[in-house]
């Protein structure tokens, strides 16, 4: 299946996600989050902004064990933005292997910018292995740079690159990113679930 004939919604994450949220965080990642580590994003973290990216299906499920099959299958990617005064890091975002390159990677990373903007973020940083150059060239293509090398920041040995964008000295690029994201959303027939303020 691919974009053209699927319509897609995000919105916040929420409890009922966390099963399908962290088996799909397991079979991508090489080093996952646990199950609590979301639990406490979800319910305790104020500072915390997570969404969901699924596809839309229509079928009717009669079962619970069937509805939480079906919650697991049509998640196709999720991103983690937190906001602490004017500082914004995207924790972690993830599409299923097989929906990738069809823009939906850029449209989570695109949401978690937008709301880093609307709670007045002047930067907003991330960690990246630097083994991962495919995601190196999404995140250089909204001006985020190599701010620093982490040394065996992953659970294998990796380093890892932080990396950051500047986002009160640069309008453009804030203006590039609602520009864009509105394009993507249009275009891969995404509806957005409001988001709370």
């Amino acid at each position: 299946m691919s974009r053209r004939d699927s319509t897609f919604r995000i919105r916040p994450m929420e409890g009922r996600d966390i099963p399908a949220v962290v088996s799909l965080d397991r079979r991508i990642f090489r080093d996952p989050w646990p199950e609590s580590a979301y639990v406490q994003e979800i319910y305790f973290n104020p500072d915390a902004h997570y969404f969901v990216l699924e596809l839309l299906d229509p079928t009717q499920v009669r079962t619970w064990h069937a509805h939480r099959r079906r919650q697991s299958a049509r998640l196709l990617g999720f991103v983690g933005m937190r906001v602490e005064g004017t500082r914004g890091h995207i924790s972690t975002l993830a599409v299923r292997p097989e929906w990738r390159g069809q823009d939906l990677g850029e449209t989570l990373l695109l949401i978690a910018i937008d709301e880093a903007i609307k709670h007045g973020a002047h930067l907003v940083g991330l960690e990246v292995r630097v083994s991962n150059t495919v995601a190196q060239s999404l995140y250089a293509k909204y001006d985020f740079e190599t701010h620093t090398r982490l040394h065996k920041y992953y659970a294998d040995g990796e380093d890892a690159l932080y990396l950051q964008a500047r986002l009160n000295t640069d309008k453009q690029l804030c203006s590039r990113v609602r520009e864009r994201l509105a394009t993507l959303i249009e275009a891969l027939q995404v509806s957005c679930v409001q988001r709370e303020a």
